[in-house]
């Protein structure tokens, strides 16, 4: 049974997560015939694939493709828990700090970071041996990280003292503090190119660093709470979610500028890319959904129905799987995002120009954990 309702002036048909992928009309021409008002529509059977239970109140999600694992963090209880990718099953759980949040992965170093707000560090993991191998403090509130495995540095956004700690992998130490905007929470790198995005939650900006040198370039202004940042790099594109808005911002990276503003779920949490299926997936905190964005295009297309509170968002480019950390009720939702045969028939019926460079919270969000606010 379909169930279809109004969001921020756009229609949206949903169907019910017994069988479900829905489709968001964005002006795009549907495969069968343009969508009335009020309409419904058969589209594909639902890439949710797998609903895995992990620990309580999981947040962060990060993936080790070449290793079959998945990250996940229990910030109720102060645990990581592993997931075996291949088998969709939980196969070790890893103690952390106080309140463990945002999670990254170095998969050619087997080790994974974990940000953990409640106590000011960071746990470093050994994901060879499933075990803590160091704890580094950094600053105040620790919410995001992101690890550049050329450099040897992970980049950790501390939400309660405006900065971003730099971390030396290889001696496990912190070696440098970046000043940015206000209530940093998200970070996503860029590599090749010797970048890092941070999303200040309550300036509304992203501060663009340059990682050789540890400043920033540039602030740019984006939407109302920034959260989650990711990066593509082949198409030079970042994408940052918007709480307050329910938008994701895309900015031109080589021109650190914002060139799109894209409608989605209520309260865009986080955002993660799957480059080689251009595909951008976004947590809809409030919908109880992620919004699946034609990152060839840049549109949003699909929203998809996942578990309750989804925070957390990483993608196995391998694999073409999305992993969903669902907060209230303590699952990983599995996407195949490889399945999404609405999408590319909306890609073949309508044909949008593609871009010419492409290749063909809110305070009160953290408020109910943070005993710091």
């Amino acid at each position: 049974m379909t169930d279809s309702r109004e969001r921020t002036g756009r229609r949206v048909v949903q169907w019910g997560r017994q069988g479900a992928v829905a489709a968001l009309a964005l002006g795009l021409t549907l495969p069968s015939a343009a969508m009335a008002r009020g309409s419904t529509v058969a589209v594909a059977p639902s890439p949710v694939i797998a609903t895995i239970p992990v620990g309580q109140g999981p947040l962060g999600v990060a993936v080790d493709s070449t290793a079959h694992r998945a990250y996940v963090t229990n910030s109720d209880e102060k645990t990581v828990s592993v997931i075996d990718t291949r088998r969709n099953a939980v196969v070790a759980t890893i103690p952390a700090g106080q309140y463990p949040e945002a999670v990254a992965v170095d998969p050619a170093a087997h080790r994974a970071y974990v940000a953990n707000f409640g106590d000011n560090t960071v746990s470093v993991l050994d994901t060879a041996h499933t075990a803590v191998v160091a704890t580094i403090h950094v600053g105040q509130i620790p919410s995001g990280v992101a690890v550049d495995p050329i450099a040897h540095r992970a980049y950790v956004a501390n939400y309660g003292d405006n900065t971003v700690s730099v971390l030396d992998t290889r001696h496990t130490a912190l070696v440098a503090t970046i000043p940015v905007g206000t209530n940093p929470e998200g970070v996503a790198m860029d590599p090749a190119a010797h970048r890092a995005y941070v999303a200040n939650n309550d300036d509304n900006t992203v501060s663009v660093l340059d990682t050789r040198r540890n400043i920033v370039l540039a602030t740019l202004p984006v939407g109302g709470a920034p959260t989650g940042v990711a990066v593509d790099p082949a198409v030079h594109r970042a994408y940052v979610t918007s709480l307050n808005d329910n938008t994701v911002s895309v900015l031109d990276t080589r021109r650190t500028a914002v060139v799109a503003t894209l409608p989605v779920g209520d309260t865009p949490t986080n955002v993660a890319v799957d480059p080689a299926a251009h595909y951008a997936v976004v947590s809809d905190q409030n919908d109880n959904t992620v919004s699946i964005i034609d990152t060839a295009h840049d549109a949003a297309v699909i929203i998809i129905d996942v578990g309750n509170y989804p925070e957390g968002v990483a993608v196995d480019p391998a694999a073409h799987r999305a992993y969903v950390a669902n907060d209230k009720d303590n699952t990983v939702s599995v996407l195949d995002t490889s399945r999404d045969a609405d999408l590319d028939a909306r890609r073949r019926s309508h044909r949008p120009s593609p871009r010419p460079d492409h290749p063909t919270a809110s305070p009160g969000r953290r408020a109910d954990r943070d005993p710091q606010l």
